[in-house]
């Protein structure tokens, strides 16, 4: 890095619905990379359409997500500045509902306690499927040419939810 000045991950729904990126996301980190932060870490960036928060943020679930990540990483780069991907998957911790998949994923079948949303303990497949999607999304982060990525595992993202003793109440491998 070229100095010791990172940006950490904002919040900032910048992109569609869909989860494609937006030229909006791509000026708000422009604008850090030209004031001289020696990294940036993105806003998250879900792994999995059933992993995001909220609507807004561009996902690097599929491959044609990479040109945009792409476009972004080269533009930041520039000003020689680093640019790191916030990999996440929001698990049974959402700010609203989702209409496409109404209960989250977690490690247990409780029920969000800040919002209340329902949610779904994952079977052992769609566990091994998100261990694969997180390393899809670094895979195409590499791709992308960027420089690294950070694993989301706080406030409540799925990550915690296997590491909290206070949440995980599987009694399998994966139990806590």
């Amino acid at each position: 890095l070229k100095n010791r000045v990172l940006r950490s991950s904002l919040a900032g729904r910048f992109d569609n619905y869909d989860g494609s990126g937006t030229p909006v996301r791509i000026n708000w980190d422009l604008k850090f990379a030209r004031g001289g932060v020696g990294a940036i870490i993105s806003s998250n960036a879900p792994v999995h359409r059933r992993g995001r928060l909220v609507p807004g943020f561009a996902l690097i679930d599929r491959d044609d997500r990479i040109p945009f990540f792409r476009e972004l990483g080269e533009r930041v780069h520039e000003y020689d500045c680093k640019y790191i991907v916030q990999l996440n998957h929001a698990g049974r911790h959402r700010d609203i509902g989702d209409l496409e998949f109404p209960k989250g994923l977690s490690s247990t079948d409780r029920p969000e306690p800040i919002h209340g949303f329902e949610c779904e303990r994952m079977t052992l497949l769609q566990i091994e499927e998100t261990v694969d999607a997180f390393a899809q999304g670094a895979r195409r982060a590499r791709e992308a040419g960027l420089d690294g990525v950070e694993v989301a595992g706080g406030n409540g993202v799925l990550v915690t939810q296997y590491l909290s003793s206070a949440i995980n109440d599987r009694d399998d491998e994966y139990g806590g």
